[in-house]
Formats: structure tokens, sequence, C-alpha cells
């Protein structure tokens, strides 16, 4: 092997290295902050990327099956993340079908290779394209929470079900066209009975189901604030309790009544 070649192979290696460490950088410290729209639109930038370092480099093989991989998580993490409904699903799947296999036959059975300045204009323009989608995305705060406590709560009529006693509502409000992701502000309650006090954390139920992940564009999700009190707990309150919000739960109380707190 030549000094030249080795000096190209350590440098392709080197160059690898520093992307794979940007990468994680960026994911670590911006991705949480991004909607779930943009994440899956940059698992697809990603898998471009991949599929023009195969069609530019000596390493087609690897690269192919990177794309693959990247393809396969973008359309799949979108579609768990979007309401595309079945005929969204299935046409989402088909075209990624056509574009993984379309690329394999392509670059792998034609052995098309892009010249290095078709490579660097594709690249920039990925670039380009991501660096617009995450701006746009970090550059608004589109989320609106709303949270309201009720008078009085009811008890469950069999103390044994572990029912859910709810104590409030919640809304999310999007007003940007990406999906974003839903982060409820935390709270907690303190149940009193008129002699003890139960500290419980309160959690956001929407549609079923507990913590919801992410709001459309322009959408609305409305949660009710719920408490899962113990058995013993709700033996010894009324059918009905007062409801209150308070800053910070007092250390005790006479009266029976519920003391929503909101980190806010």
């Amino acid at each position: 092997m030549s000094d030249r070649t080795l000096g190209r192979r350590v440098g392709e290696l080197v160059a690898a290295l520093v992307g794979v460490a940007a990468v994680a950088v960026f994911a670590r410290r911006v991705g949480p902050d991004l909607s779930v729209t943009v994440q899956s639109a940059l698992f697809a930038l990603a898998a471009t990327l991949a599929l023009v370092g195969a069609a530019t480099t000596r390493f087609r093989q690897g690269l192919l099956f990177l794309y693959a991989a990247l393809l396969a998580g973008a359309v799949g993490y979108a579609a768990s993340t979007h309401s595309l409904g079945t005929a969204g699903t299935f046409a989402a799947v088909g075209l990624a079908l056509v574009a993984l296999f379309g690329a394999v036959y392509v670059v792998e059975e034609r052995r098309y290779r892009l010249r290095r300045g078709e490579a660097v204009a594709a690249v920039v323009v990925v670039a380009v394209a991501g660096g617009a989608l995450v701006a746009a995305d970090l550059g608004t705060s589109p989320l609106t929470y709303e949270t309201t406590v009720h008078g009085a709560a009811e008890m469950p009529a069999d103390p044994e079900q572990s029912t859910a006693v709810v104590v409030g509502a919640a809304t999310v409000d999007n007003d940007f066209v990406y999906r974003e992701q839903v982060s409820f502000p935390a709270a907690r309650a303190c149940v009193f009975n008129g002699t003890a006090r139960t500290d419980v954390a309160v959690l956001y139920r929407a549609g079923g189901s507990y913590f919801p992940s992410s709001v459309g564009g322009n959408g609305r999700i409305r949660a009710d604030m719920t408490v899962l009190p113990s058995q013993a707990t709700v033996e010894s309150l009324s059918a009905t309790v007062p409801v209150e919000r308070a800053d910070e739960c007092p250390a005790a109380s006479d009266r029976e009544r519920i003391v929503v707190v909101v980190d806010e």
C-alpha cells in the first residue's frame, strides 16, 4: 500500500469519526428539543447522505445498509408518531420500499457513481434543508399549556377498585405546523382526610392513555389531571372531596381536601 493510499484512508477514517461524533453531540444536545416532525425528517435526510456516500465512495455496501436502516427508521418513526391513517401508512411503506429497492438496484447492480462535484452539491442541499428545518423548529415556541383544578373530586364507589380520581383538566395548543412533543407541567397532590396527609402524583390522561407524547400541527390535546389514591386513603374519605390549588402543600389540615400543586 502506497503512502498516498494509506494517507487517504486515514483521512477518510478521521472524517468519518468526526462526523459520527458531531451527530452524537447534536442528537444528545439538540435532538430532544426538536419536534417529532423534524426528527423524522432528519432520519430521512441522514438516509439521503448515506445513499450519496454509497454512490460516491468505495464503502458502497456498508453505506447502502446504513441507508436502508435510516430509511426504515424515518418511515417507522413518522408512522408511529403522526396520524397517517391506514392508507397513509401503507403509502409511506410503499414509497419507502420503492426508494430502497430502487437505490440498491441503481447503486449496487448498475454501479452508478456520483461525481465529486455532484456529491458535494447533494450534501450542501441536504445540509441546507436540514438546517432550515431545525432553525424553524428551534426558532418557535408553539406550545401553550393551561391547567385548571376542579372544585371537587368524586371518590370511587368501590374503594377496592384502583380507579383514577379526576382533580382537574389540562390543555396544550400547538400553533405551528410541526407535530410537537408534549410535556405537561409536573404536578402533585396532597390528600387530607382531616387527620393524615397522603402525597400522590398527578398524572395526565388523554383518550384513555396516560402521558400523551405529541400534539399535531395546529392541534390541541385535552387531558384529565388524575390521581390514584390507595384503597386505605379512599376508605378514609367522603364520596365527594373538595379540591384546591396552591403553590405548595400545607403541612397538615383539619378537614378533608385535595390540594393540587402545579410546577409552572
